[in-house]
């Protein structure tokens, strides 16, 4: 996790470091399509591959929150700002959609969002919506991100 790493613009991720179980994938190629969530990697150059770790697959699928580095990620001062928390496949993200997402009060258990591929079920009371910035000013930052418009 680099330290100066900024916040994804979709999920509110500031983690740059691919799963260790990602699907191998160029990420200086533009064009590509994650398997995985969806992201094109034409916006992903700056992720990188997560360094070798020893994963037992017998016993569970590996997930993010059980890294111990990203356990303390969200307890760091501008996580806690934001929001986070650790998703099981993309790490440190904010519990806030973006101000554009799609209203999901009518979304159904088993819906699947359009841009993540992420499942209403496993997000269900997890995320919440954007505060109003209709009507802000061009620079104004986000009081989520804490980024200049």
């Amino acid at each position: 996790m680099a330290a100066t790493a900024s916040a994804c613009p979709v999920v509110g991720t500031t983690n740059d470091v691919l799963p260790p179980n990602h699907p191998e994938v160029d990420l200086t190629k533009d064009g590509q399509t994650c398997p995985v969530v969806g992201a094109k990697t034409d916006h992903h150059h700056n992720l990188h591959k997560h360094p070798s770790v020893a994963i037992d697959n017998s016993l569970s699928p590996p997930v993010a929150t059980e890294c111990p580095v990203l356990k303390n990620v969200v307890n760091e001062p501008k996580s806690k700002a934001m929001d986070d928390e650790v998703c099981p496949v993309i790490g440190p993200a904010t519990t806030v959609l973006p101000p554009d997402h799609p209203d999901t009060a009518a979304a159904k258990e088993g819906d699947v969002c359009p841009v993540t591929k992420a499942t209403v079920g496993h997000h269900k009371n997890k995320v919440h919506s954007h505060p109003s910035v209709h009507g802000a000013d061009k620079g104004a930052v986000c009081p989520v991100a804490g980024v200049s418009a």
